[in-house]
């Protein structure tokens, strides 16, 4: 995935208007009668200085501000500023969110698999699909997070953000406990063997119980602790700041965390809890 690289340009717009001359004619006399404009109205001072004061508080040419319009867009799914951010649409810009967690390479899955569960069957495309659907709407219910400084270099920006993330401990109980409801408690026995197309299978199993555990209302694990971490951002011509190519990456990584989290796992999941064959 390339935001940098992704950016479109922009589009010059003509907006084109037309007026309408009306005559007007006095009844008495038959003649045009002039239309008299109205004088313009000056501007204050204060009024200019309100208005120069807004557009630099929200211009990208200061790095925190583009930092925090990203994470507003990642994290609170405020995308009404991500065009003007990245120059991709804010559909455009899910996709590549989706791409990110689409993206399991390591998996070697044998030809034909697939998994059977709640009377349906899942091909391991799909799997990865619902998974990537539910790590993106994870990441979207983080609602603590701020910048909290920035340092300016000649090609760009780091950026430091404060985040209260995914609880990685909390993403590993709900899927194991679903995954447990249908292999057994002893499941897991399974995972971390040298045998690759196993290992391959059982991460597919544990994405499809997150997956799961999410869409059956199950909340979103977050830590009780902020983690601080830097995230960079490039400068165009026009010194205005993007993300660079790694920066959701790395926007994710930094917001996962295996801190302490308030355990709603068990309280939130409706799965049923008894033990099923996969």
């Amino acid at each position: 995935m390339n935001i940098k690289t992704s950016r479109l340009k922009k589009a010059s717009l003509a907006l084109l208007t037309g007026f309408t001359v009306l005559s007007l004619t006095a009844c008495s006399q038959g003649k045009a009668e002039e239309q008299v404009s109205p004088a313009p109205v000056e501007e204050t001072k204060e009024a200019k200085t309100t208005k120069a004061e807004v557009t630099a508080e929200n211009s990208f040419s200061d790095p925190e501000v583009a930092a925090q319009i990203f994470m507003d867009s990642v994290f609170g799914n405020k995308t009404s500023r991500i065009k003007e951010l990245t120059h991709v649409t804010p559909e455009q810009f899910k996709e590549m969110q989706l791409d990110l967690f689409r993206e399991n390479g390591s998996l070697q899955i044998p030809e034909g698999w697939y998994l059977e569960a709640d009377g349906s069957r899942y091909a391991a495309s799909e799997i990865l699909e619902s998974y990537a659907k539910t790590m993106v709407s994870m990441y979207g219910d983080i609602t603590d997070y701020k910048v909290i400084s920035s340092e300016k270099m000649d090609a760009g920006a780091e950026v430091k953000v404060s985040v209260r993330g995914l609880a990685g401990k909390g993403l590993g109980q709900a899927s194991r406990e679903v995954t447990e409801q249908y292999l057994g408690p002893d499941a897991y026995k399974y995972n971390g063997t040298d045998n690759k197309k196993l290992n391959s299978i059982m991460q597919l199993v544990n994405f499809w119980s997150l997956a799961s555990y999410y869409d059956h209302g199950g909340e979103t694990p977050i830590v009780t602790e902020p983690v601080t971490f830097s995230v960079y951002f490039e400068k165009d011509k026009h010194g205005e700041y993007f993300p660079a190519e790694d920066t959701l990456k790395d926007l994710y990584k930094g917001a996962y965390s295996e801190g302490d989290y308030q355990d709603q796992i068990s309280e939130k999941s409706d799965i049923t809890t008894e033990k099923q064959d996969l």
